[in-house]
């Protein structure tokens, strides 16, 4: 998962608004010397370890779990620390209007107020510097991260994205002809496990694309399992008061940004977007949803997290897998493999040659 999001976070220019600024907290660890602070790690892997038990069955929200994801974490602290050093090393140059473009890029999330309403370039920049001041960065320190976060993504695309190209048709075309033969449950010739690996989790989306698909709105309310009897009661009667109330007229997404207890699909009103079977990973959840007809409203529904209802919005009917329409995905999907097995490689060559000291992670 963490190195994934290293290798789209460094290309798509990530923010910098939550780098460290201060050695508080003691050292986790020290790359040539150049230490990272406890409090650094502590401050990347809030969003993380915040998600994780937000969305992750309560079994395996343990201290042994958390404390794997912040090793993954530091990982990718030190990978990017290694990438500056080489940078600076190879003296990577950075021109004045690439940091302007990323100085915009990173005001992006600052142009539309709380609400969504587009704010006007004054607003945007006093929103953007409020976050500086909340953050502790003044602007050349902001500046400074941009451009060391540039060089970063220029090091990668010299050393390893250059070195990657697209495939030849007849390399696609055989990857589809095997996708093909997976998704039917034909024996597979492989040349690796990683090959294998691909070809399991492509079957898979392409079985989800071409699949039943529904598009729906939701709303939870949270209770576990292993609550008292009389809190898993009074969370089934907050739903099914809620239940009665859209049944009476009320909007399903007004409701659904007012009471559900999903941070992630609060603000979109419910909206789950397209999914198909197994994607919720809730089993009674299928068993109703893929049952109601358009515009339809799901009885409450009880699982491990607690209490849902459903909408019906939308529903997609399978197709059947064309080359023509998958062809483009599966050559950039080929070339994103070599690129992350050539930046894989890079990064362990770094590693090799350095001097990396690692503390215990609390």
């Amino acid at each position: 998962m963490i190195r994934s999001f290293l290798i789209a976070a460094l290309l798509a220019l990530p923010s910098v608004l939550n780098a460290e600024t201060a050695s508080s907290g003691g050292t986790i660890a020290v790359v040539n010397n150049e230490p990272i602070f406890a409090s650094e790690l502590q401050r990347e892997s809030e969003p993380f370890v915040e998600r994780f038990n937000k969305t992750a069955p309560e079994k395996d929200r343990t201290p042994e779990k958390i404390a794997a994801l912040k090793k993954e974490i530091l990982d990718r602290l030190i990978e990017e620390r290694l990438l500056l050093q080489e940078a600076k090393t190879r003296k990577v140059r950075v021109l004045k209007t690439e940091i302007e473009r990323g100085q915009e890029q990173f005001k992006e999330p600052f142009r539309a107020d709380e609400k969504g309403a587009p704010r006007k370039p004054a607003d945007i920049e006093k929103a953007f510097q409020d976050q500086l001041i909340k953050e502790g960065l003044t602007q050349d320190q902001f500046n400074k991260r941009v451009e060391e976060q540039i060089m970063k993504v220029k090091l990668i695309e010299q050393e390893v994205k250059s070195k990657v190209e697209l495939p030849q048709d007849a390399e696609v075309r055989d990857f589809f002809e095997k996708i093909k033969a997976k998704m039917a449950g034909k024996p597979v010739k492989t040349l690796s496990k990683e090959e294998e690996a691909d070809l399991s989790q492509i079957s898979k989306y392409l079985e989800r694309m071409t699949g039943e698909q529904v598009n729906i709105r939701h709303i939870l309310i949270r209770s576990q399992r292993a609550e008292p009897a009389s809190g898993r009661a009074a969370a089934k009667s907050k739903l099914e008061g809620i239940l009665q109330k859209i049944r009476g007229g009320e909007d399903f997404a007004f409701m659904a940004k007012k009471f559900t207890d999903d941070p992630l699909s609060k603000e979109r009103g419910g909206d789950l977007g397209f999914i198909a079977r197994g994607d919720l990973g809730l089993p009674e959840m299928d068993a109703v949803i893929f049952k109601l007809k358009e515009g339809e409203v799901s009885p409450v529904v009880e699982t491990e997290i607690g209490y849902h209802i459903v909408k019906m919005v939308e529903k997609k009917n399978p197709h059947p897998l064309e080359y023509e329409d998958v062809k483009e995905d599966l050559a950039n999907y080929l070339a994103q493999r070599v690129f992350t097995q050539k930046l894989e490689k890079y990064l362990k060559d770094l590693r090799a040659k350095a001097s990396i000291k690692v503390n215990p992670i609390d």
